[in-house]
């Protein structure tokens, strides 16, 4: 499938000021990232917390302006614009909250949210707003009735699908998902993922899925990227990622993933809940370093049960591994890959 978004050697940085008589210098959040998103295909991030992937996202979007790097959409080059003018030119691609409670005015009726987005980009005829409104609120499961409604007067899962209303309606090509799942009930989980599988077909759509819940990304992603301090260590398709993961920290993050144990014999006792992974791999030590003081070499060295001198020098580059499987570990080779944890079934 072709590319329809992607990024070349990507650098965001944030906190720094220009001025006359002062300069400081800001982090970099992200660091050369390189990224190609296939046309309708679910991409994932991972990575733990501070790593860069909502600040990717942003950036990709034409909300956070890159420092560096190239960023492309369906073959045009939309890097190196102010922000404004990147919205414009980025006007497929759009981003659907992590809460999308929190991104509706508590003042306005649902409906009058959503038709805010249309006149902003020119429907202003009433009656046209109406029937578009209703015909995007029964694709994503809600009865047109709900435009009489205040956000208020949502569960955290209808909210979540006036959220996609809401970018739906505007016809975009690439849908960016932030934590898409994140606090709601396992039964309602289910059925938002269900609907993403299902408006993704319907509408042609191609979704950048971030999200900390690894189990919920080797269902519903196609491949994945995961991200270390602004970086992406390793990059595959969901299947090898999560069966065979050939970095350190992928393999740690999955590792101290928490999961069901398998069904117990007859007769057998065992714990409600284990953490994925052999025993033989350690827990991750620690948190990330700061942005402001990155360790020189492989920036995961110090937490890393494999580092040897090496590490500590030289930062290593992106190795091809597999088809469609890459990692940046100067000792991959010795990281063996960890039989998967994870649920294959669909959601």
């Amino acid at each position: 499938m072709p590319e329809i978004l992607g990024a070349s050697g990507l650098v965001v940085e944030l906190g720094a000021r220009r001025g006359l008589l002062r300069h400081q210098a800001g982090v970099r959040a992200v660091d050369g990232v390189d990224l190609s998103v296939q046309a309708g295909e679910t991409f994932g991030i991972v990575g733990e917390s501070g790593c860069g992937k909502t600040t990717l996202a942003r950036a990709l979007l034409g909300l956070q302006r890159e420092a560096d790097g190239e960023i492309r959409l369906e073959g045009r080059i939309v890097s190196g614009r102010e922000p404004a003018t990147a919205r414009r030119e980025r006007a497929a691609v759009h981003y659907v909250h992590q809460d999308p409670g929190a991104a509706l005015d508590p003042w306005w009726r649902v409906g009058a949210a959503l038709a805010e987005g249309l006149t902003i980009h020119g429907v202003r005829d009433p009656a046209e707003q109406r029937a578009r409104i209703s015909e995007t609120l029964a694709a994503v499961g809600l009865d047109p009735a709900f435009a009489e409604r205040y956000p208020h007067e949502l569960s955290g899962g209808q909210q979540r699908r006036i959220g996609l209303a809401r970018i739906l309606l505007l016809r975009p090509k690439v849908v960016i998902l932030d934590e898409p799942t994140a606090g709601l009930d396992l039964s309602v989980q289910a059925a938002v993922l269900r609907l993403l599988r299902e408006l993704r077909g319907r509408f042609g759509l191609t979704y950048l899925f971030i999200s900390h819940d690894l189990s919920v990304v080797r269902r519903v992603c196609d491949r994945v990227a995961v991200m270390y301090l602004g970086r992406v260590v390793e990059e595959g398709t969901a299947r090898d990622l999560f069966e065979a993961p050939r970095h350190p920290y992928t393999r740690a993050l999955l590792a101290a993933a928490p999961r069901l144990p398998p069904p117990a014999r007859a007769g057998g006792q065992g714990d409600p809940l284990q953490t994925s992974g052999a025993a033989d791999i350690p827990s991750l030590p620690g948190d990330p370093p700061s942005l402001r003081a990155i360790p020189a070499g492989c920036r995961f060295h110090p937490r890393c049960a494999l580092a040897e001198p090496r590490c500590a020098a030289q930062d290593p580059a992106a190795e091809v591994v597999g088809p469609e499987h890459s990692v940046a570990c100067h000792r991959w080779r010795e990281a063996a890959p960890v039989p998967s944890q994870h649920s294959t079934e669909p959601a």
